[in-house]
């Protein structure tokens, strides 16, 4: 077999890079931080960064998710039965 053709049976080598580089992925302290507040009894402010997501209030037997800035005015997405479900739906919402 002549060396032309031993190079073409070899695999690939390991030195060719995947097209996302290192600076590609996420750094997640970039990512800006979810904050879950309880500002009156039952009801729980969700964060993203400094900015209001939204709400989720607690009422009794389910956590109901309230996506708006203002609590009066925020609109029901979601009835859940964890507070964490609850904050993962209003976030995808």
């Amino acid at each position: 077999m002549s060396r032309a053709f031993a190079e073409l049976d070899k695999p690939e080598s390991s030195e060719r890079t995947s097209a996302a580089g290192a600076n590609d992925v996420a750094d997640p302290a970039e990512q800006p931080a979810i904050t879950v507040i309880e500002v009156i009894a039952g009801i729980h402010r969700v964060a993203l960064g400094e900015a209001t997501v939204g709400y989720v209030q607690y009422t009794g037997d389910r956590f109901v998710s309230l996506l708006g800035t203002v609590y009066n005015t925020s609109v029901e997405v979601a009835q859940t039965l964890s507070l964490d479900a609850a904050v993962r739906r209003l976030l995808l919402a």
